[in-house]
């Protein structure tokens, strides 16, 4: 196959070469014809009219003493005679043509006469007698020197015009040359390539529409290797190729649908119903407890209407929806009863990180379910019954601490007043108690209002004025005009807005700023109350919003439950919850809540 290749460029190769060995010498020889030109004869040309000229010059350097201009005769004399002895060596060193030495050696004479002549003009004082030298010496010999010239110019403009018509012939030449060249070259050009084609070509070709079938998985195709060259050898090897991936795809085959069986022997085993879907949303795989839970549902055999969305929201390459509180479960009829499943769903990716399917659990959390149902009511009936005697505790508390029943020593009046301090405390701790339960059991009265962001910080703001002036710091704004409108509970987002503030005033120093602020997010409007206090470290961060769940080092005051209460709160209106901090530099509590369809910002 080399030896094709090389025979078949070769000769395209020798012709190409010839081409441009003609055309170096063609433009060495046109090169120089136009060198002579400019550096011999145009030179002499030039120099002649340059001679020519300054004669001129000083023929009317004479002729201005004649009218009685003899200064400015004799300056114009000087400034042009230098000239024409420049130019007048130039040509008598560029003598190039047969006659052009006689004329060179002739201008030198006669200028060297006219040069003695128009000295002797010169020291003559009667103006009669110059004018007969003038018209009788310097006028014809001034004449025989510009006609002297005149020749000179001439026979190398002659030369010029032979020199570039010989040119303008080696040019046609040249060009009916190259193109009877590239006439043959594009002839053996299609010669070579189109036997080339049958050669080098069709067998690729051959090779091609097999390795096409190869990757359609017609793996019993073969390659006719009807030479011994390259190609011949080339067929050989992707003949036994083709052998190997038959080869191989059987033991692949027989190793997927053992992976096959073997993933189904293990989700079979799965106590959860568990969905694979492909990336068209069809369901691919079922595990019995799906099965049987499509069997005792009326969903004729498809996933719940309540996780459709989140398994196209998977598909979409979002991230995976990984609930971990019992809220996020849907309710399903089963078998007459009702039961709640957590739903997770993750997508399915591959080595390139594309999403070709996603796995749906549905984890029946029914009993999980009602004993935090249980727990928010043991909750609820509790901090009730606690409520009452409580009253009743901090009602005889005042009254002892006014005297109506008697005076109080100091030592009485230090316990009393410890111990209504520590009975606030309790039904402050009590009435979050009912809060939470009430926020979990969905019991709070929600009256739904379409406010503006700048109207709730503005009311914010306002409630917490006193807190800021009894801590000593400052409470300041930075929300966008023209947000969007939100449709709240304005009553619950004040309850949200006062646990952030007084969450932030107790981390902040006297006369320090707490940032009060709203700006736009996609569909949502995102709500914060930022502090310069010292920060919360990362390994916390996580679990603020948990229950009772207090800060290591904190103070005693409060148990835990503001940020949980805030956090449900917020989710009860559709949103969302967040903090942004690092250690010694202040912390952001924010929440999100989404804006009213068709408000715009």
């Amino acid at each position: 196959m080399k030896r094709r290749i090389f025979f078949g460029i070769a000769p395209i190769l020798l012709l190409v070469a010839a081409i441009g060995i003609y055309a170096i010498v063609l433009f060495r020889s046109l090169g120089s014809k136009i060198d002579l030109l400019l550096k011999e004869n145009y030179r002499s040309v030039v120099a002649g009219q340059q001679m020519k000229e300054s004669l001129e010059r000083m023929d009317s350097a004479a002729f201005f003493t004649l009218v009685g201009e003899d200064a400015r005769g004799r300056q114009l004399y000087q400034q042009n005679e230098p000239i024409f002895a420049q130019n007048l060596r130039i040509e008598e060193h560029n003598v190039t043509l047969p006659g052009e030495q006689a004329l060179a050696d002739s201008l030198h004479s006669l200028f060297a006469n006219y040069s003695s002549e128009i000295a002797k003009f010169w020291s003559l004082t009667d103006l009669n007698q110059k004018r007969q030298v003038y018209f009788d010496t310097l006028l014809p010999v001034a004449t025989r020197i510009k006609d002297t010239a005149q020749e000179v110019i001439r026979i190398n403009e002659e030369n010029m015009l032979a020199e570039n018509q010989e040119a303008r012939t080696l040019s046609s030449k040249s060009v009916r040359l190259m193109i009877l060249g590239g006439l043959v070259g594009i002839a053996a050009s299609l010669f070579f390539a189109f036997w080339l084609q049958r050669s080098l070509v069709r067998p690729l070709q051959r090779l091609t529409g097999v390795a096409k079938e190869l990757g359609d998985g017609k793996l019993d195709q073969l390659v006719p290797a009807s030479s011994r060259d390259e190609l011949g050898q080339l067929a050989v090897a992707f003949n036994k190729l083709a052998s190997k991936l038959r080869s191989y795809r059987q033991v692949t085959t027989d190793q997927i649908l053992q992976a096959r069986q073997l993933t189904e022997i293990a989700f079979s085993a799965f106590p959860d119903a568990v969905f694979a879907c492909s990336a068209d949303g069809k369901i691919n795989f079922l595990n019995p407890s799906a099965v049987k839970l499509l069997a005792s549902t009326e969903t004729r055999g498809r996933l719940p209407e309540a996780v459709i969305p989140l398994m196209e929201r998977a598909l979409k390459g979002e991230s995976d929806y990984l609930p971990t509180s019992f809220d996020k479960a849907i309710a399903m009829r089963v078998d007459d009863q009702e039961k709640y499943y957590l739903p997770r769903v993750v997508g399915m990716r591959d080595e390139n990180g594309q999403i070709f399917g996603a796995v749906i659990v549905l984890q029946d959390v029914t009993r999980f379910r009602l004993l935090d149902e249980v727990k928010t009511n043991l909750v609820s009936t509790v901090s009730h019954e606690l409520k009452t005697p409580l009253t009743s505790v901090r009602m005889g508390l005042h009254l002892l601490l006014e005297e109506r029943i008697g005076s109080l020593t100091r030592k009485q009046t230090e316990i009393l007043l410890a111990a209504r301090d520590d009975s606030e405390r309790l039904l402050r701790i009590i009435n979050d108690l009912l809060d939470l339960a009430r926020l979990e059991s969905n019991e709070a009265r929600q009256v739904f209002e379409t406010v503006s962001p700048e109207s709730l910080i503005k009311a914010a703001i306002d409630r917490c004025e006193p807190l800021a002036e009894s801590r000593g710091f400052k409470l300041k704004t930075q929300a966008e005009s023209g947000l969007p409108l939100v449709n709240v509970d304005p009553r619950q987002i004040h309850h949200v807005f006062s646990n952030l503030i007084s969450n932030a005033a107790k981390h902040s120093k006297f006369g320090d700023t707490i940032v009060v602020a709203a700006q736009p997010r996609k569909g949502f409007v995102r709500f914060s109350v930022a502090d310069s206090g010292p920060g919360i470290p990362k390994e916390y961060q996580s679990k603020l919003f948990e229950r009772f769940f207090r800060l290591p080092g904190s103070d005693r005051e409060g148990v835990g439950l503001g940020l949980a209460i805030t956090r449900e709160i917020v989710t009860a209106h559709g949103g969302s919850v967040g903090l942004n901090s690092s250690p010694g530099q202040g912390s952001e509590f924010y929440f999100d809540l989404p804006v009213m369809p068709g408000s715009t910002q």
